[in-house]
């Protein structure tokens, strides 16, 4: 079940970031809009409590999700910039390395080593950065020295990504998925419009002149992610986080695939090689976590 949940989550954390590409307005709007759909979805989600049976309970160690919507907000706008400036996706694969950065986390603060053979998790992590290295596709050295400050921003977001799960894994066995969803995604509505007003004078004047497109784009992104989020928390309950997160890589294939076959940012044809090397690193990364469970 662990396993079949990770997977669900990987189809959503492809799904939530293509509205990015159809939006045109400033990475921080877009994130704070997104914010808010997470947070409202997040909500209406809570309120089905009678009907799905859950008992989370309140409780201090939801303070964690506090810190874990700050990260994640921030991290976050560093993926949309990165998106904006290489594209879907070659930003992709470097957020990707929140794998490696979330499966070290798991396995020595969370001490998951003791369920999870740390030797093939690792190697599961540098897999997913190689199928990086093998994405990261540009036309010309001049190009992609321009480019180059989108891959840092995208190689951070995946630092802060990375980062997250550890706090949601511990929140999960603690004290369960959905109050810890709420928490979580008011922390990042609140700190995007944090980020926004730091950065914007009259920033409500500004997200006002947002037209209708662009706010049902950014509000489907967050319910996409609420998707993600959901199933990715469920997987947690069942798995170690340094073998669930590290299936929610799959998302590379999706992402990619996407990336250039709908919006054609890599010239399949041209590039052809590299491509399958990449999918190749990723499916490897994927198989060796089979062996990685103690």
């Amino acid at each position: 079940m662990g396993y079949i949940l990770a997977i669900i989550s990987s189809i959503f954390f492809s799904l939530y970031v293509i509205p990015r590409k159809l939006s045109k307005q400033p990475a921080l709007f877009f994130s704070l809009l997104m914010g808010t759909g997470f947070f409202v979805g997040s909500v209406v989600l809570y309120l089905f409590r009678p009907i799905i049976g859950f008992s989370d309970k309140p409780s201090l160690i939801l303070l964690w999700s506090v810190l874990a919507g700050v990260v994640w907000a921030l991290g976050f706008v560093l993926f949309v910039k990165s998106i904006d400036g290489i594209g879907l996706a070659r930003s992709n694969q470097w957020k990707n390395l929140q794998g490696p950065v979330g499966v070290i986390l798991c396995l020595t603060i969370l001490g998951e080593y003791a369920k999870t053979n740390p030797i093939f998790a690792v190697l599961a992590g540098l897999a997913v950065l190689l199928s990086a290295v093998a994405f990261t596709i540009f036309n010309s050295r001049a190009e992609a020295k321009v480019n180059l400050k989108g891959i840092y921003l995208a190689a951070l977001s995946g630092l802060a990504f990375g980062t997250v799960t550890v706090i949601n894994k511990y929140v999960t066995v603690s004290t369960g998925v959905y109050l810890q969803q709420v928490v979580w995604s008011a922390s990042i509505m609140l700190s995007l419009f944090v980020y926004i007003s730091l950065f914007f004078k009259n920033a409500l004047q500004e997200v006002k002149k947002v037209d209708k497109r662009n706010i049902l784009l950014g509000l489907g992104a967050g319910v996409l992610y609420l998707g993600a989020s959901f199933f990715m928390l469920q997987s947690y309950r069942y798995i170690p986080a340094s073998i669930g997160f590290t299936i929610i890589q799959l998302n590379t294939i999706w992402t990619v695939a996407i990336g250039i076959f709908i919006f054609h940012e890599i010239d399949g044809k041209k590039y052809f090689r590299r491509i399958i090397f990449g999918f190749l690193f990723a499916l490897i990364g994927i198989s060796l976590l089979m062996l990685a469970v103690k």
